[in-house]
């Protein structure tokens, strides 16, 4: 997997007030992440927006004052996109503009496909509860569906040298988000962290019957296996050479799930990006179980950059 080279810069509108053009605080970080990834990767940018209007969704408003307000927010948004394309180019960016009619996350993915993007940069703005059980955030929507990596950028100065937490299960796509986030490392100052929170099977067993003398062996082995596991994902994505090194960390207690020994490593160090490989669920089981990256997305308070198997292919047509 190579670095990236085409971006797809999401621009939430309603960050933007709409008389004084202005951006949130969260708007601004995510540009700022943009512009800052893009002089270091030379990556393209587009910036992109989408305006979620229709007729059947403003009730009692005439055809007229709706075809006034579109014009009105269309004219907006290309203001605010045109804006943040001179800002990338004053920089030495290479940069274009794109606005769409639509389901945010729906016309993102599209996006995505249709110019072959190969990464995509959001902000997040989480609903809570029930509500984001039952619809999902934009930012939760993309992660399960899109295709090519997905950075949700939460705000923050850009750091140096980057933090970076890469959580492992030991699987093949888990082993492509290390190899991105190495890419990364050649590029931008980086301190890598793989963490891997050992499964141990025998303990989902009330009674073994077995002596502890042979239970403790038994765990020391399964620690060893996950711990040669991780250190063959350094080498296979050529990590081994990296300056610092990436440094690997087990958590092995005794009946913790792996998002909750992830949070508690994030608890007690200080990460600036959270990197998982993420496969998609669909149906019922995706709206009420989903995966770690999206379960771990709303109590982050760092960014988070989700990456597909290779195999992935997004459900969403053209």
């Amino acid at each position: 997997m190579s670095l990236f080279r085409n971006i797809l810069v999401g621009v939430d509108l309603t960050q933007y007030d709409a008389t004084t053009l202005q951006p949130s605080h969260v708007a601004r970080s995510v540009v700022q992440q943009a512009l800052w990834l893009a002089e270091q990767t030379k990556a393209r940018l587009t910036f992109f927006s989408v305006l979620d209007l229709s007729i059947e969704s403003l009730p009692h408003l005439d055809e007229t004052d709706f075809r006034y307000l579109t014009t009105t927010a269309e004219r907006t948004a290309a203001t605010i996109l045109h804006g943040l394309v001179q800002q990338a180019r004053a920089k030495g960016i290479e940069a274009t503009d794109k606005l769409a009619l639509g389901s945010v996350w729906l016309e993102m993915v599209r996006q995505s496909l249709r110019d072959q993007h190969d990464l995509v940069l959001i902000g997040t703005r989480d609903r809570s509860g029930m509500e984001r059980m039952l619809f999902g955030s934009t930012a939760i929507k993309l992660v399960r569906r899109c295709a090519c990596p997905v950075w949700v950028a939460k705000p923050g100065d850009d750091p140096n040298p980057l933090k970076i937490l890469v959580a492992s299960d030991l699987d093949p796509v888990a082993e492509e988000a290390l190899r991105l986030v190495v890419e990364l490392a050649r590029v931008v100052p980086a301190q890598i962290r793989l963490l891997h929170v050992v499964d141990f099977p025998l303990d989902r067993h009330w009674c073994t019957g077995l002596p502890s003398a042979k239970e403790t062996a038994y765990r020391h082995q399964v620690r060893e296996r996950a711990l040669q596991g991780l250190e063959k994902q350094i080498e296979r994505v050529g990590g081994a050479e990296l300056s610092p090194p990436v440094k690997i960390h087990l958590v092995d207690e005794i009946g913790i799930l792996p998002d909750e020994g992830i949070l508690n490593f994030l608890k007690n160090n200080a990460i600036d990006l959270v990197a998982m490989g993420t496969v998609a669920h669909g149906g019922l089981a995706g709206v009420m179980i989903g995966n770690t990256a999206e379960r771990l997305l709303p109590e982050l308070t760092c960014s988070l950059l989700a990456v597909k198997p290779k195999s992935f292919v997004s459900p969403v047509r053209l």
